[in-house]
């Protein structure tokens, strides 16, 4: 991925920091910054203060996301968590990352105006929900993927109307940024924790933490309180199941 207009400055103990803009509020653009000690991922949402917050200080709204268009009929299918590879996966290009998919076994089996939903309630659902998540965001505004894509939360509704009037791809600025490999920090039928290993176009690693919940039928994405989710440098897949298109 490029830092094509992207910010950077040094704060008083000299580390790096991106200076965040509001139309990345999706949950953020992922930015590759080439530093010193090699590439930085850095999540850049609304204004406010950086700190992890927990996912129980968040307050659904009145309105949730509406539910995946035509319904969704999936079987659930195994419920263990994935320890090696998935097999017999197709991969399309989705804006400019390529995603994931199964539409008879694992999702998305709907697709709707570029918005792909309805995922298997299963771990595997909720990887393929992940990728096509963060894939989206490559192809459309931030404020629809919101509303199509994310958990009802007030971060979420603070994120939709921080985004209102941006027409551009969330991740617009995004380019050789693709998935490499996955590893599961937990998961239940409610809430799944996914870590995603990329490969950005100069060969380096980085590694972005996202979570989903399951909610009014589907996997949706749990925007974090301060728009940041965890990002890490990453030096190799060692922690990681390798997992690519092709």
């Amino acid at each position: 991925m490029t830092n094509n207009g992207t910010q950077v400055h040094r704060d008083d103990d000299g580390d790096l920091t991106v200076w965040t803009q509001p139309r990345f509020v999706v949950s953020a653009i992922v930015v590759a910054i080439i530093v010193v000690l090699g590439v930085v991922l850095t999540v850049a949402g609304g204004r406010g203060d950086s700190t992890a917050a927990t996912p129980a200080a968040q307050t659904p709204p009145a309105v949730a996301p509406a539910p995946a268009p035509g319904g969704c009929d999936l079987p659930a299918g195994d419920q263990a968590v994935p320890d090696d590879t998935p097999r017999d996966t197709r991969w399309e290009l989705v804006g400019k990352m390529i995603a994931p998919t199964a539409p008879k076994t694992y999702g998305p089996a709907v697709v709707d105006d570029g918005f792909r939903t309805c995922f298997a309630h299963s771990p595997m659902g909720a990887l393929y929900a992940t990728v096509n998540f963060w894939a989206t965001g490559t192809a459309k505004p931030a404020v629809e993927v919101l509303r199509k894509l994310a958990a009802p939360s007030s971060a979420r509704e603070n994120g939709i109307k921080a985004s209102l009037g941006d027409d551009q791809p969330s991740l617009g600025q995004s380019s050789g940024l693709q998935v490499a490999g996955f590893s599961f920090a937990s998961y239940d039928q409610s809430r799944a924790g996914v870590k995603l290993a990329f490969r950005l176009q100069n060969g380096r690693l980085v590694q972005l933490d996202t979570t989903m919940l399951w909610t009014r039928g589907d996997w949706r994405y749990e925007v974090p309180l301060d728009q940041r989710p965890p990002t890490s440098p990453l030096n190799d897949l060692t922690a990681f199941i390798a997992w690519k298109g092709t």
